[in-house]
C-alpha cells in the first residue's frame, strides 16, 4: 500500500518548508548511503511510510495578528534577520518573549498614525471583490498557514536543539575545567613533596657536613700543633748542636793553651838554672877571695 502511495502518480509538484540544518545533513547522509537521485525520493519515501500512531506533536494554539511598523522598524528588522541569518518572524518572537511584565519608559501615543494607501493595495481591494480571486486568497492563506506552522516547529526543534548543545558544551567545560584543576591539585602536590623530600635532604646532608667541616677543623689544629712541636724540637736540638760544638771547641783552646804553657815550661826551668848556677858560682868566687885575704 505504502509502495503504491509513493509511485501511483510519476506526476510531482514542488512543495516548499523550511528544515533544521542538521536534519537536513542527515537526509543527505542517507541519501548517499542509498544511492538515491535526489532527496525528493527520501522525502516522498518518509511520507509514503508515516505512521500516526508513532508521532508525538505538541500542539500549540496560534494567532495570526496584524501590526502596523514604521519604515525604520521595518528596515531594522530587516538587517537584524540577515546578521543573525533568521526569519523576522523568529526576530519578532524573541523580542516579544523578552517583554517584562512592566514596560519602564513606555509613554502610549495620544494620536493614531495616519494610514499609508497605496494604488497597489487599492487594486488588490479591487480584486478581491471579484469571487474566484475570493477563492484564490484563501488557497494561499491556507498555505501561508500551514507553512508558518511548519516554520514554527522547525524554529521551535532548532531552538530545543541548540538548548540542549549548549548544555552539553557546558557540562563540556565544566568537565574540562574539573580536570584541570585536578592535574593542578597533582601537579602541586608532587611540587609539594619534592619540595619535602629536598628539604629532608638538605637537613640529613647538613650535619654531614658540618661534621666534616669540624673534623677537617681539627686536623687543621693537630697539624698546625705538630708542626709547633716540631719546630721547638728542632730548635732545642739545634741549641744542643751550638751547644757541644762551644764546648768543644773550648776544650780545644785549652788543650793547646796547655799545650803551650807545657812547651813554655823547660825553657824557664833553663833559664832558672843558669841563673842559680851564675850565683853559685858568684858565691864560690866571693869565698875564694875572702879566703885569699
Amino acid at each position: 500500500m505504502r509502495k503504491a502511495l509513493s509511485m501511483s502518480s510519476k506526476t510531482t509538484t514542488p512543495l516548499t518548508f523550511d528544515l533544521q540544518q542538521d536534519l537536513l545533513v542527515r537526509l543527505k547522509e542517507i541519501q548517499l548511503k542509498t544511492g538515491a537521485r535526489s532527496l525528493s525520493e527520501v522525502v516522498r519515501y518518509a511520507v509514503s511510510n508515516l505512521d500516526l500512531s508513532e508521532l508525538e506533536i505538541a500542539n500549540v494554539s496560534h494567532r495570526q495578528i496584524s501590526v502596523r511598523l514604521s519604515d525604520e522598524l521595518r528596515q531594522r528588522l530587516v538587517r537584524l534577520s540577515k546578521q543573525k541569518k533568521v526569519s523576522v518572524g523568529v526576530l519578532l518572537r524573541a523580542a516579544l518573549d523578552s517583554l517584562p511584565d512592566e514596560l519602564p519608559g513606555f509613554s502610549p501615543e495620544t494620536t493614531m498614525p495616519k494610514k499609508k494607501t497605496t494604488k497597489k493595495k487599492v487594486a488588490a481591494k479591487k480584486a478581491a471583490r471579484k469571487v474566484p480571486a475570493k477563492k484564490k486568497a484563501v488557497k494561499k492563506k491556507v498555505a501561508k498557514k500551514v507553512v508558518k506552522k511548519a516554520t514554527k516547529k522547525a524554529v521551535k526543534k532548532v531552538a530545543k536543539k541548540t538548548a540542549v548543545k549548549k548544555v552539553a558544551a557546558k557540562k563540556a567545560a565544566k568537565k574540562t575545567v574539573a580536570k584541570k584543576q585536578a592535574v593542578k591539585k597533582k601537579a602541586a602536590k608532587k611540587t609539594a613533596v619534592k619540595k619535602r623530600a629536598s628539604k629532608k635532604a638538605v637537613k640529613t646532608v647538613a650535619p654531614k657536613v658540618a661534621q666534616k667541616a669540624a673534623k677537617k677543623k681539627v686536623a687543621k689544629k693537630t697539624a698546625v700543633k705538630k708542626r709547633a712541636v716540631k719546630k721547638v724540637a728542632q730548635k732545642k736540638a739545634a741549641k744542643k748542636v751550638a751547644k757541644k760544638t762551644v764546648k768543644k771547641a773550648v776544650k780545644k783552646v785549652s788543650v793547646k793553651k796547655r799545650a803551650a804553657k807545657a812547651a813554655k815550661a823547660p825553657s824557664v826551668q833553663k833559664t832558672a838554672s843558669k841563673k842559680v848556677a851564675k850565683k853559685a858560682s858568684k858565691k864560690k868566687s866571693a869565698k875564694r877571695k875572702a879566703s885569699k885575704k
